[in-house]
């Protein structure tokens, strides 16, 4: 494997672990935080967070990128008067724009909490969700200012550091989440509600520790940058040119954010009202909508580390060669990057839907379980879609097709809304989970047949090998289809996490094994698994 393709992998999975770690710890909370608040509350928390990511798509989306992709762009051409030009003004933005979306969002908390609870709503439900909102203000002006940061080191490629900061926000989140509702429902005995204000709090929090971090620990690197820009010679652009070229890259980045996240918000404003005037149950509703949105999407969020970890990873890759007018590594790296990913993600979703049910149980026991499991298994098909539709979106904007982009997911959304309302009417909460299956697929199709035709990418092989991935995938899945020689035991999460482990490693072994037998592995990762096993050997000798 070339170092070349090495580094871009490398990048994009130093990107994806540090994100994995950052969900695995967010997938820690998720238990106490039910056991403190209970089931009836975690709906609150699902939707304060829905519109609170929305809302940092809008003041923060989007200019993270294009920060990464001109101090990429402008490093490579040494021009790093430039590169802290870009910092300077990107970092102000942020700052400023999410300053005035809080200030917006406090002023427009009452009449939206109304709007999205719907007519049989309560006050008291009401002003909870209010609350919520005050809360979360504070994080939209801290986040912002972090994605900067975070944009400037990803652009220098220091993955690793962006990949430590981001475990350690949600580290530091997780912690206050965890002893932070302990403390206020089992010392200062509050109602459980005060655990999900403590939960929202974690964010402004876990910002505020990775921004010090972020700061603190790359003062080296930031200090070289400024001794380079002294010695720079020429004088860098101008402050308004750079400006502009930061909105023209950031804006469609924005734009494709906000309408990928369209299907979101259309789910969040409209199912538990939609779902009640044509007849369902508004606890039962609210109940269902707090699992998919809170359990199932906690569960969904390890498969889409890959998306969000292979798109910071490809931005200066992609960017780099774009620049150099390096058509052919371009189309490696492209289809390099859906190997990678289809090699890891099919099977994870394989997994997942098979052991639906234990996974389910460990992480939330027995309470809705039969409901939560069965979704779960559905679920994870929009899963599989929506990372591919991220990952995909990242890679044609990265590739400056903004506005095909942003036509092929305006379509999109228009299929979501007509989607949604007739699958709901008869299907209710599988009818909106269809729904984003549909748009997804169209998404995911459409671009990678932009990114065919504008820069000449052969498919044929990605699909080959995936048809292989796919194949090994379900092979893997024969231990608890047809083996089963050893129960699940739903009574007690130690003896669960035991048996679901026994299957899990078989499954792996089956798929790594199956993987190598056809190629797979050596076209992946430059190695066989005799030589991923002589690898490990000479590093445990050393």
């Amino acid at each position: 494997m070339s170092k070349a393709k090495q580094s871009l992998i490398t990048g994009a999975l130093a990107s994806s672990f540090g994100i994995f770690l950052s969900k695995l710890l967010g997938l820690l909370y998720v238990v106490p935080l039910n056991s403190y608040a209970g089931d009836a509350n975690m709906v609150f928390y699902s939707l304060t967070y829905t519109y609170y990511d929305l809302l940092l798509r809008i003041s923060g989306a989007g200019l993270p990128f294009a920060i990464a992709a001109l101090v990429a762009k402008y490093y490579s051409r040494n021009d790093y008067k430039t590169v802290l030009l870009v910092k300077k003004l990107g970092s102000s933005f942020l700052l400023v724009s999410g300053f005035i979306v809080a200030v917006i969002f406090v002023l427009a908390a009452n009449p939206f909490a109304s709007y999205i609870l719907g007519d049989q709503a309560t006050q008291s439900d009401i002003a909870t969700l209010v609350n919520l909102f005050y809360i979360l203000a504070i994080a939209l002006v801290l986040v912002p200012l972090l994605s900067s940061i975070r944009g400037y080191y990803q652009g220098l490629k220091m993955l690793n550091a962006y990949a430590a900061s981001q475990v350690l926000e949600q580290l530091v989140r997780v912690g206050f989440i965890i002893l932070g509702g302990f403390f206020v429902v089992n010392i200062l005995k509050l109602e459980g509600i005060y655990a999900i204000y403590t939960a929202i709090l974690a964010a402004s929090i876990g910002a505020l520790f990775a921004i010090i971090y972020l700061t603190l620990s790359l003062r080296k690197t930031n200090d070289e940058v400024h001794k380079l820009a002294l010695e720079q010679t020429d004088t860098n652009r101008d402050s308004r040119s750079v400006f502009l070229e930061l909105l023209s890259i950031g804006l469609p980045y924005l734009l494709v954010s906000l309408f990928a996240y369209f299907p979101v918000i259309v789910n969040s404003t409209f199912f538990i009202d939609y779902s009640t005037s044509v007849g369902a149950n508004y606890e039962n509703i609210k109940l269902i909508f707090g699992i998919i949105q809170v359990n199932l999407s906690k569960l969904s969020s390890i498969p889409l580390v890959l998306a969000l970890g292979f798109s910071s990873g490809l931005v200066p890759y992609l960017t780099e060669s774009l620049e150099k007018r390096d058509l052919k590594n371009l189309s490696k790296q492209v289809l390099l990057i859906l190997n990678t990913l289809f090699f890891i993600l099919v099977p994870m979703i394989a997994w997942l839907i098979v052991y639906a049910r234990p996974v389910y149980y460990i992480m939330y026991g027995d309470s809705s379980l039969e409901i939560g499991s069965t979704i779960l298994k559905f679920y994870m098909i929009s899963v599989f879609v929506d990372t591919l539709n991220q990952l995909l979106c990242s890679m044609s904007i990265t590739l400056r097709m903004r506005k095909n982009t942003l036509i092929i997911l305006t379509l999109g959304n228009i299929i979501k809304v007509i989607a949604f309302f007739t699958f709901v009417r008869f299907m209710t909460y599988n009818g909106m989970i269809l729904s984003d299956i549909l748009v997804g697929a169209f998404v995911v199709i459409s671009i990678l047949v932009l990114i065919r035709n504008n820069f000449n990418v052969n498919y044929a092989l990605f699909f080959k090998r995936a048809i292989f991935i796919i194949i090994a995938s379900i092979i893997s899945c024969l231990p608890i289809l047809l083996i089963n020689f050893v129960p699940f035991n739903f009574e007690s999460r130690i003896l669960c996490i035991v048996v679901l482990g026994i299957y899990g490693l078989m499954s792996i072994a089956i798929y790594i094994l199956i993987a190598d037998f056809f190629g797979l592995l050596k076209a992946i990762s430059g190695k066989d698994l005799k030589d991923h096993i002589h690898t490990v050997l000479n590093k445990l000798k050393a």
